[in-house]
Order: structure tokens, then sequence, then C-alpha cells
């Protein structure tokens, strides 16, 4: 536990994005995610540990996110793409933008989504990913995974309430000054986390 904070307060006093090594690939931890089914576990954490490998190998340790159908079996008889990576910059990542993604979440009942986040703060959830999840009914799931290999995941259980969610949203926002700069974005995400139960989406951080 300490070695991991002290990751953290190393990684805050850098001023420029963490450059992913194999360790921290080999950290990624496999998760027992809550409302997804036994069966997906590994597939998500080869996922997980893809996230990284492919930017690191393919986009300069920037940003990359990966969509992925909990459908796969069906989609893949019927001769689909089942899986979309899109590349980002430094700072931020459209996971629209790759083509097969785009597809999955308009189409595909239920979707997850993984995000690197290579921020030098190495922060959980960001507002935009939270609103990202809200935004998209087909989207469950959404797994954000930091340039040090650990990860947090927001998943929408039974109890989910859109209206209670967006409400709970504007909330976060309006309690941090309109959420105009990067801390009150950052405070804004965290009221929303530490809250998120209360609209039926399980928050874990690891």
């Amino acid at each position: 536990m300490s070695s991991n904070l002290n990751d953290l307060e190393m990684a805050k006093k850098r001023d420029h994005k963490i450059i992913i090594t194999d360790e921290a690939i080999n950290k990624v931890p496999r998760i027992q995610y809550r409302d997804i089914p036994e069966s997906e576990y590994d597939n998500l954490w080869d996922l997980a540990k893809n996230v990284l490998k492919i930017s690191k190998d393919e986009n300069d340790s920037n940003e990359v996110a990966i969509t992925y159908s909990l459908d796969s079996a069906k989609l893949i008889k019927q001769g689909e793409r089942y899986i979309g990576v899109a590349l980002g910059a430094e700072h931020d990542v459209d996971p629209l933008s790759n083509a097969t993604a785009y597809h999955l979440i308009s189409t595909s009942r239920d979707c997850v989504v993984i995000v690197l986040h290579n921020h030098p703060s190495l922060s959980a959830f960001s507002l935009s990913d939270i609103q990202f999840l809200l935004k998209y009914e087909t989207v469950k799931m959404m797994v954000v995974v930091t340039n040090l290999g650990s990860m947090s995941y927001l998943v929408k259980n039974k109890k989910y309430d859109f209206g209670k969610a967006i409400t709970l949203f504007n909330e976060a926002v309006d309690k941090n000054n309109k959420a105009n700069n990067l801390k009150d974005l950052q405070d804004a995400a965290d009221y929303f986390l530490k809250n998120s139960y209360n609209v039926g989406i399980d928050y874990d951080n690891r």
C-alpha cells in the first residue's frame, strides 16, 4: 500500500506525462467486477493490460480508449469486430473516433469502455469520463487505467436511474463553482464518485 502512495506522490510532483513501463503493465490487477459476468473477468484483465501496451508501443504513452462489447460471442458469430481502439493525445481521447467503437456504442446492448489516463496527477475519473458514461445508455461500465497500472471503474447496476444520475452530476458541478478550473473539475468528479451508489452506479478504485 505504501509503495502505491509513494508512486502517487512522485507522480504528482512530475509536470509531464508518465512513460509506461513493462512493470506498470504487469501491475494491472485482475478485478472481480460487480454487475459483470464472471466469464468476462479474464477478457477485461487482458484489455486493461492491452490499453497500456498499445499506448506504450504505438502512441508514445498518450491516452488510449478500448471499447469492448459484452455481447462479443454473438457479434463474433455474426462476423463482426467487437473491439474498437482509439488513439488519443496526451490529455484526452475520444472513444467514438474509432469506427468500430462508434458502431458498438450505437448498437450493442452492454459496452465496456476502458480508458487509459496518463495525467501527472493520475486521478481516477474525470468529469468528462463520467459525462460519457451517463450520455450513452449502451455503455454499462467505464474503466480507467493509469500509466502506473492502477485501476478504477464505474458500473451501472440494476438500480441505475438516469434521471437521478444527471441530477447528481449537475449538483456536483454546481457545488464546485461550476467546475471551471482543474481543481474544481476534479472536486466535482470526486463528489459524484462519493455519491454514485445513490443513483445505481458502483464505484471501485484499486
